[in-house]
């Protein structure tokens, strides 16, 4: 007898267990009581696995804990941390040096072309199911109410850190004329990687695809119906206005990085975990039709990159400019106007990571 358990959510090489450098953070140790564990942390603790551990390890690698906090709050809260140190991941992967001597921002990219990267993400709300709780939520019922909940989080996760700069980063020497990217994620509710890209660019361009219209009309070859979102209403009946990369509201953020895709299953994806019973199953884009390409796969079949699944959204008001070939890549998509074409480019390749989900077939005993 089998039964399905869902592990998490959601480069072409593996983590081994050698494989990972000296790191001066020890990430799994437990130095705060077991009751004040996140859960997502007391999983690992529980439930420990070598070789996730490995690529977790890898991504922290050259990272700096400049308030000795880092652990403390990686065992306590998990989830931004666990962002900051895939993003640590994904610029050593491009080649950046980052310079941990300021304390904020997060990063502080030197090179030719410096810049630097604020990360946060969207948490639930008061109230709300965690998104650790998956095992208690129902698939969502709505993809609009879903899309709808998502804008308002990040909304939040946005604006906040776009005030941080405006009062406290934009002063500083090492930030003052350099791109400012908020690399953002939402953890904010169980199954939040349904949501996609649909609330992000409907949050920064306005634009919105009502997937549930398509699928009333059960014209499943057809176009998927796209339209212009403007705001979005809270709970408490006030308007989130939208399209804040479009109306020119914040030109002091450069870009936004933004991933549902980096979570635990990433990880798992990358290890070199042998266990023949883990089984992915990923969406991929389709740039023929509005059916994405679905890939199901046994560890040892699937293959995934370190930056599959990440999406940059550029602001064509910016006042610094990000160079779009910072992050250019196959498995990058990114958004951003060419005032040389005097046009918008998107650039998506056929493949591209949307959402990945895991799942460990276990046998009874």
């Amino acid at each position: 007898m089998e039964r399905e358990r869902q592990e998490s959510e959601c480069p072409g090489f593996f983590y081994s267990l050698d494989s990972f450098r000296t790191t001066r953070m020890d990430l799994f140790t437990p130095i705060v009581p077991e009751e004040a564990w996140h859960p997502n942390f007391a999983a690992q603790i529980l439930r420990p696995n070598p070789w996730n551990r490995a690529v977790l390890n890898n991504w922290a690698a050259g990272f700096v804990d400049r308030d000795g906090k880092f652990v403390q709050e990686f065992q306590t809260t998990f989830n931004s941390c666990f962002w900051e140190l895939y993003l640590n991941a994904v610029l050593r992967e491009r080649g950046f040096s980052v310079n941990f001597d300021f304390q904020s921002p997060d990063f502080v990219v030197s090179g030719q072309k410096p810049f630097t990267i604020e990360a946060a993400i969207a948490s639930h709300a008061k109230g709300t199911l965690p998104e650790h709780r998956r095992a208690e939520a129902e698939l969502p019922d709505d993809l609009n109410e879903l899309n709808r909940q998502a804008i308002i989080r990040l909304s939040n996760a946005l604006h906040a850190k776009h005030e941080k700069y405006k009062s406290y980063y934009a002063a500083m020497p090492h930030v003052t004329g350099k791109p400012f990217v908020v690399a953002l994620a939402p953890f904010d509710r169980p199954h939040f990687n349904m949501s996609c890209q649909r609330a992000i660019e409907a949050f920064l361009y306005n634009y919105y695809v009502d997937e549930e219209e398509w699928i009333s009309a059960g014209a499943r070859e057809s176009p998927v119906p796209k339209s212009l979102l403007f705001s979005v209403k809270k709970e408490t009946g006030a308007d989130i206005e939208l399209g804040v990369f479009q109306n020119g509201g914040m030109p002091e953020v450069s870009a936004v990085i933004f991933s549902t895709c980096a979570t635990w299953g990433k990880l798992r994806a990358l290890s070199a975990d042998p266990n023949p019973n883990i089984l992915f199953t990923a969406l991929r884009l389709n740039p023929k039709g509005p059916i994405p390409h679905c890939i199901n796969a046994s560890k040892r079949e699937y293959k995934e990159t370190l930056l599959d699944g990440l999406r940059v959204y550029h602001n064509p008001d910016a006042n610094h400019p990000l160079d779009p070939a910072t992050f250019r890549s196959p498995d990058v998509m990114q958004s951003y106007y060419s005032h040389d074409a005097e046009e918008w480019e998107h650039e998506q390749t056929e493949g591209q990571l949307l959402s990945r989900s895991v799942f460990t077939r276990e046998r009874a005993g």
